[in-house]
């Protein structure tokens, strides 16, 4: 091609791309002859010359200010660096710790980072690639019924929880949990008011108990049904909370949860009638899709009156209790002071919680859950304070996570842990919780004062003195 040619071709390209389409005569003449409530919205148009902003482009008013995000302005550790917690003063936090990170320039979700600092700015020993271990039941989708409400937590939320579930169950006062039983266990830990639950056995021998939650200060009850144990439960006068724990991760799973009211729905009528020894006319209103909470008709007698509703039963009552009463179980103080524990397994004081072992924990203000491990994944459930933990997961992998009531966590099979407490005026009050019959944990204090001093010592770096001044005793809690 000549040159002169290539050139003028050149010029005219360039023209066309700086040129606005709405310039072009033609389209001006076009555009002033319709409706002026009309906007150029087609292919030739430019977004922001039709009104419409951009949606996946910040618009300019929400570009935070450079002189407010300077680095160099941002410290969010006083002192040398030791792992604590970052305080960024108030302010937003930001991905900054020491000489490393940087600001923000977009925007994030700062409700979010304050409850999750060390997702933000974490110490700088978290190391390697390990996977949230972390998740909030208020993230949990609510299904809100006639009644109640329930929320979950499942693997689907918190893929490496594989042994257990969690959800929070609401019942409003006299609403039911409908008949049901489970393929696996159920435990529950009651969060709030008072219930009733209603159990038979595989002898048929029945059972019903009340349960209640905190009162006047007291630690709440606990029950468990093993896998297949169809039961029931429900709300007395001041309506019932309960976290319940189940020994599978993939808890929603089909084959895991059984409705009477869905199962005989689903059962040919004359079947069902046949069954019960009835005319197939009395059953004509048996639900077509399971309520899960539905309303009582009739109030039931008050807490404490539960015997008033009990059938008499010719195989007899159960001898086994169903129910734990937290207190009346004597606290394990921590040696050293700091807190205390109560432990509940089939081993030792819940002969019938043979799939599920469970320990309440409280941490004084600054007080910490010793390093520890254990054989069996934990499912850790926080009631009430903050508290701040790092899993690590050996081959020098760690993570620090923050937590606040309602989040739940879990610790996998071997991984070392600890809970802070990071509050200095409020208690941390949580729950471990294990597949298991026995509740097993190492300390790693314990282990390195009955370890030969001069290996550890040699192994540390630090005097025999030193190692021969740790505590013999599991401490449990450090204060």
């Amino acid at each position: 091609m000549h040159p002169h040619i290539l050139a003028s071709l050149i010029v005219a390209l360039a023209g066309l791309s700086a040129a606005s389409p709405l310039l072009d005569p033609q389209v001006m003449e076009f555009m002033a002859s319709r409706d002026t409530a009309v906007t150029p919205i087609g292919p030739l148009a430019h977004r922001a010359a039709s009104g419409h902003k951009p949606r996946h482009l910040r618009p300019e008013e929400f570009v935070p200010a450079m002189s407010k995000r300077d680095s160099a302005s941002v410290n969010s550790i006083t002192g040398a660096d030791v792992g604590q917690i970052a305080d960024f003063n108030g302010s937003d936090p930001e991905p900054i710790r020491g000489a490393n990170g940087a600001t923000f320039l977009s925007n994030s979700n700062h409700e979010i980072d304050e409850l999750n600092v060390d997702n933000v700015a974490g110490p700088t020993t978290d190391q390697g690639t390990v996977p949230n271990l972390k998740w909030s039941m208020s993230l949990s989708h609510t299904r809100l019924l006639k009644g109640g409400w329930v929320r979950e937590q499942t693997i689907t939320d918190l893929p490496p929880s594989q042994d257990l579930a969690g959800a929070e169950l609401r019942l409003a006062p006299n609403a039911y949990r409908e008949l049901h039983w489970h393929r696996v266990a159920e435990w529950g830990y009651i969060l709030g008011g008072t219930g009733r639950i209603a159990v038979v056995d595989q002898n048929g021998k029945n059972y019903i108990s009340d349960i209640k939650g905190p009162i006047n200060g007291s630690d709440p009850d606990l029950y468990y049904f093993p896998p297949g144990t169809p039961h029931s439960i429900q709300a007395l006068d001041d309506g019932l909370e309960i976290l319940l724990i189940f020994t599978d991760g993939n808890f929603d799973a089909l084959g895991t949860t059984f409705m009477l009211s869905d199962w005989l729905a689903r059962t040919p009528l004359e079947i069902v009638a046949q069954n019960f020894g009835v005319n197939t006319s009395v059953l004509a209103n048996i639900p077509q899709k399971d309520p899960y909470i539905l309303p009582s008709t009739t109030p039931p007698p008050q807490l404490g009156d539960a015997s008033q509703q009990a059938v008499s039963d010719p195989q007899g009552t159960s001898d086994i209790p169903y129910v734990f009463h937290i207190s009346q179980q004597e606290k394990q103080v921590a040696p050293g002071g700091g807190g205390w524990v109560k432990i509940q397994d089939s081993k030792t004081n819940f002969p019938i919680s043979t799939m599920l072992a469970s320990a309440l924990v409280y941490i004084e203000p600054n007080g910490m859950r010793e390093l520890h491990w254990h054989i069996n994944d934990e499912w850790l459930y926080i009631i009430s304070g903050t508290g701040r933990a790092t899993a690590f997961a050996g081959s020098s992998s760690s993570r620090t996570f923050d937590f606040v009531p309602g989040d739940t966590a879990v610790f996998p099979i071997s991984y070392g842990h600890y809970m802070k407490n990071l509050s200095p005026t409020e208690p941390l009050i949580f729950l471990e919780l294990f597949k298991a019959d026995q509740y097993v944990d190492f300390s790693a204090l314990q282990w390195l004062a009955l370890t030969p001093a001069q290996v550890t010592a040699d192994l540390l770096n630090i005097s025999t003195s030193v190692v021969e001044s740790f505590k013999k005793e599991k401490q449990l809690i450090i204060a």
